[in-house]
């Protein structure tokens, strides 16, 4: 049999999104609902020729690509993949293929929400402020435990949002913060006077934003100048009782002093949708603070997206199969250095 594995499918519906029903029957398609843990990736893999990258969790480095002989294919969702190391793909003659494509699939109508209002992430964001500023999930537990009003929320009328990093998701911050009556500044090691002009917003440097913000808001492109952005120094110039939001990248703060700054109480919150290792390790100590509000990952995410995706990886694969690959990546600046963990 030729193996396929469909890699991170947590919801359970690539098999349901996708269809796979022209692969030729000596194809056997494996899907993996939970994430494989990187020391077992290579004995999991063993044998495969397709992988379909779906989460761009699994990373996929030199040392375990050299270590997969059978290997003849790679799809991913996107128009490329940042957990690969393309150098060695293209070294071991591995193709890779993605989901960008301006076709509207067969039989669906344009997503009309999709050009207009405030990015996915964007929205997120704003429900894991209110969330946490409000309590809604601390109250939530405590009326199902038997309890009624066991604190204060927090308005946020008259304070302070501070976002780091000042671009597409981040400037999307702008308005609603706006009609909530908040303040907003910013601060990025790129952002122009200019941009802050255009969204309406206060340029300030690193410690201002970090003095001002009753509300930290993180949206920078994770990097490895990004890395660990926010250290236990940074975090201690916030006010007591900040909160902090992340839905860009878990690393671009540092994990440990964000876990102590909320321990210790200096932090009133946190709302996060990204974490250094994905999916959470279950005795991780996020899971058990009571002023986190955690999300899976989940900013890009819709029922829609998802559908779409499916369909052109099946599509990918199918093609592969029939000898005519399609969306096959081939330009340099689509093979990107692999991101940092």
């Amino acid at each position: 049999m030729r193996k396929v594995a469909i890699l991170d499918d947590y919801v359970g519906v690539a098999l349901e999104h996708g269809d796979w029903s022209a692969l030729p029957a000596d194809v056997e398609v494996r899907v993996h609902r939970e994430a494989i843990p990187p020391e077992r990736l290579v004995e999991e893999l063993a044998g495969v020729e397709v992988v379909v990258i779906t989460q761009q969790r699994a990373r996929l480095p030199r040392q375990v690509l050299e270590q997969l002989p059978s290997l003849r294919l790679l799809v991913c969702n996107g128009r490329t993949s940042n957990v690969v190391d393309h150098v060695a793909r293209k070294e071991r003659g591995i193709l890779l293929c993605g989901t960008a494509d301006t076709r509207q699939p067969a039989g669906r109508r344009p997503d009309p929400a999709a050009s207009r209002g405030l990015p996915a992430p964007s929205e997120l964001a704003w429900a894991l402020v209110l969330a946490v500023a409000k309590r809604v999930v601390v109250e939530d537990r405590a009326i199902r435990a038997g309890h009624w009003q066991t604190g204060f929320p927090v308005p946020l009328a008259g304070r302070t949002l501070g976002l780091l990093g000042a671009g597409h998701l981040g400037g999307a911050m702008v308005p609603v913060a706006k009609a909530l009556g908040m303040d907003v500044v910013a601060w990025s090691p790129n952002l122009t006077a200019g941009r802050c002009d255009e969204l309406g917003v206060e340029r300030v440097t690193k410690d201002e934003l970090l003095a001002a913000a009753d509300v930290l808001g993180v949206f920078l492109v994770f990097s490895e100048r990004s890395r660990h952005m926010l250290r236990a120094d940074d975090l201690a110039m916030l006010r007591r009782g900040a909160i902090l939001v992340n839905v860009s990248r878990g690393p671009i703060v540092e994990e440990a002093a964000l876990v102590e700054a909320l321990r210790s109480g200096h932090l009133g919150g946190a709302g996060l949708d990204v974490f250094d290792r994905e999916p959470l390790p279950l005795d991780h100590p996020l899971r058990s603070l009571e002023n986190v509000v955690l999300t899976p990952h989940i900013g890009y995410v819709s029922e829609q997206l998802f559908r779409t995706a499916w369909e052109r990886m099946a599509e990918d694969v199918t093609a592969y199969f029939a000898g005519a690959p399609i969306r096959v990546v081939t330009s340099d600046d689509d093979c990107p250095p692999m991101a940092p963990q």
